[in-house]
């Protein structure tokens, strides 16, 4: 049976997701450190928060986001499935299945799209039962270099910290360098709040590159851009240092995302001395 979470699961899902992850980045809580149960209830303001039961005791969580319209199961945990025999196991991976797959239906998708880390047994089987292709991944890295690094801009550039009146035209940039968009609509937006720090790289008086950082109790969010013709100068490496050198004071190292099909990121990232610390598979079947 599959039921919505209510106040009292939520010391035993923060559980779960602390032994699946190991206090390090979950995408679920967009941040890093051992879970608390009040998390699961800001997640859950959001998303669609759910406990599996097998005999009327819990042995699961799904958590589903419907952000935009398309729906994600962000996470699919069964840490009870491992006490169950063989026979059990695979009854229980065709039931979650199709009650997935009818959910997704009513809520007229034309997709089912499926995350689990790459430790996950349970969820990777289930989408290979379901007939899910592999859609893409997320491949999570730490930084493993120097608390405070440190790279000079290229001769001819200059790097400085944002002031207020860089707010439009680095959202402007923004929008303008970030794959598809993504993130611009926040950058210019961030700079206008206390939590939000920025760098910009400038060429002969104009705006060529940014770094824009999110400082936060347990997560700081961070995203560099450079206008096309200053890249592979070494313009991304001093912005990206520079950005690195706000979270250093944090207790955990920072982190970074990028999309496995985006080779050009993951290279970027291990030049800053970023190593891998998960990779989230995306799965994804037609409906």
């Amino acid at each position: 049976m599959v039921r919505p979470a209510v106040a009292e699961d939520g010391a035993l899902l923060a559980q779960w997701l602390e032994d699946a992850y190991g206090a390090g980045y979950s995408p679920t809580l967009d941040r890093d450190g051992p879970p608390q149960p009040n998390d699961l209830w800001w997640v859950q303001s959001e998303k669609d928060v759910a406990v599996v039961e097998v005999n009327r005791r819990p042995a699961g969580l799904v958590v589903v986001d419907r952000h935009a319209g398309r729906w994600l199961i962000e996470e699919l945990l069964m840490p009870g499935a491992g006490e169950a025999a063989g026979r059990a196991q695979d009854a229980l991976v065709e039931r979650l299945g199709a009650h997935l797959t009818a959910a997704f239906r009513r809520g007229r998708q034309s997709a089912l799209l499926l995350r689990a880390a790459e430790t996950n047994a349970f969820a990777l089987t289930v989408g290979r039962r379901l007939g899910a292709a592999f859609a893409n991944a997320l491949v999570v890295y730490r930084h493993q270099g120097p608390r405070r690094p440190s790279a000079r801009p290229p001769e001819g550039y200059q790097v400085r910290r944002a002031e207020p009146a860089d707010a439009r035209a680095v959202g402007r940039l923004a929008r303008e360098v970030l794959p598809g968009g993504e993130h611009a609509g926040n950058v210019e937006r961030l700079l206008g709040m206390r939590e939000g720090r920025a760098f910009v790289a400038l060429r002969n008086g104009v705006l060529v590159g940014f770094a824009a950082v999110e400082l936060r109790p347990g997560r700081g969010d961070w995203v560099v851009g450079v206008r096309e013709g200053h890249r592979r100068r070494g313009v991304g490496r001093a912005l990206a240092h520079a950005a690195i050198g706000l979270l250093a004071g944090r207790p955990a190292p920072p982190y970074a995302a990028a999309w496995a099909l985006d080779p050009t990121a993951g290279a970027f990232l291990r030049a800053l001395c970023f190593g891998v610390e998960r990779t989230f598979l995306y799965l994804e079947r037609d409906l």
